[in-house]
């Protein structure tokens, strides 16, 4: 009787343990729809991408799993071979002909997309016949993924305007932004997209800006031994930097930004000191105009234009019109400003 109860038990135990196997390998999976026209190969790849370094990378090595697109568009990939970490995910297809191993990077011919999953993640993905395939596409069963898309887009807005070669203006974008990107980084609960909002930043250079912010941020996320982390520690070596080099440096940038600042002042007096009509014909001098151009532009008479133009070097402190075209001013609106 012991005997039976003994192999009753055993078998319970043996079915038990099966059954948490199986629950602990309950992979997810990547599904949907994909809507092809005749010219795509009907099949649809999933490519690990070990690291944000990595992101266009491409290679047969780096794809992990693929499925056939049925005549319905219908698809589905599952998740098994992931890590059980968070992981960046590359779908893409290809055209006929295409060796799976290739990407087209920004044109309506444009193939892939990226997606933030782990093992256990279930996503559904659908699109519509516009192009590129990807461009407008619906996923649902990660709602952090919103967010990974306004990151997108955030990084993207800074070569949005046209800046008439106004550098300040684009550099205070470019600051905005990367703050913008920096607070997502810090409020964003998912380790990865997180993670990806800053690596869509100048994170190494401005590290030296606000070294408390990263110091704070990998302090944030100590835990996490994700590919994607280490690269970002190594390259970003805080524990690493002493607290004099740290210093030098800031000591330097701000002699740099102090000799800087006197050096543009002591060329703004100059500017200054031009008469309007003097600076109207000093930007028609930096045009590389002669005197009779500049005569006939502003009808004044030639010996008027030659009096201004001696005016001219001796305010700015030049002796030939090589020099006033090689002088960097800053315009706006058309109009000589200041010296840059």
């Amino acid at each position: 009787m012991n005997s039976i109860i003994t192999i009753i038990i055993s078998l319970l135990s043996i079915g038990l343990d099966s059954n948490i196997e199986q629950v602990s390998d309950n992979s997810g999976c990547i599904c949907g729809t994909l809507l092809l026209d005749s010219t795509w190969d009907r099949n649809i790849y999933l490519s690990y991408i070990e690291t944000f370094e990595e992101k266009f990378a491409v290679s047969n090595n780096m794809i992990i799993a693929n499925s056939k697109v049925d005549s319905l568009g219908k698809f589905t990939i599952s998740l098994h071979e992931l890590p059980s970490g968070w992981s960046l995910l590359r779908l893409h297809v290809v055209k006929k002909g295409v060796s799976p191993a290739s990407l087209v990077i920004g044109s309506k011919d444009e193939n892939y997309c990226f997606i933030i999953a782990n093992r256990f993640s279930v996503i559904e993905l659908h699109n519509s016949l516009r192009k590129p395939i990807f461009e407008n596409v619906s996923i649902s069963g990660a709602p952090y993924m919103n967010t990974f898309e306004y990151i997108n887009q955030l990084s993207d807005y800074p070569n949005s305007f046209n800046y008439d070669n106004r550098l300040v203006e684009k550099e205070f974008v470019e600051e905005v932004v990367s703050e913008k990107l920096k607070s997502i980084a810090d409020t964003c609960t998912n380790p990865l997209v997180s993670l990806y909002a800053l690596y869509q930043t100048d994170f190494q250079g401005d590290y030296f800006y606000d070294p408390a912010f990263y110091e704070a941020y990998l302090s944030k996320w100590r835990n996490n031994n994700s590919p994607y982390f280490n690269s970002f520690k190594r390259q970003i070596p805080v524990s690493e930097k002493p607290k004099w080099y740290i210093l030098l440096i800031f000591l330097f940038i701000a002699v740099f930004i102090s000799v800087a600042i006197f050096v543009r002042e002591r060329k703004s007096k100059k500017i200054n000191s031009l008469s309007i009509q003097e600076r109207r014909i000093f930007e028609l001098l930096q045009k590389g105009a002669s005197n009779q151009e500049i005569s006939d532009e502003y009808n004044i008479e030639l010996s008027t234009v030659k009096s201004h133009v001696s005016s001219i070097f001796s305010k700015l402190h030049i002796k030939s019109r090589k020099e006033a075209i090689n002088l960097k001013v800053k315009r706006i609106s058309g109009s000589v400003k200041n010296f840059v």
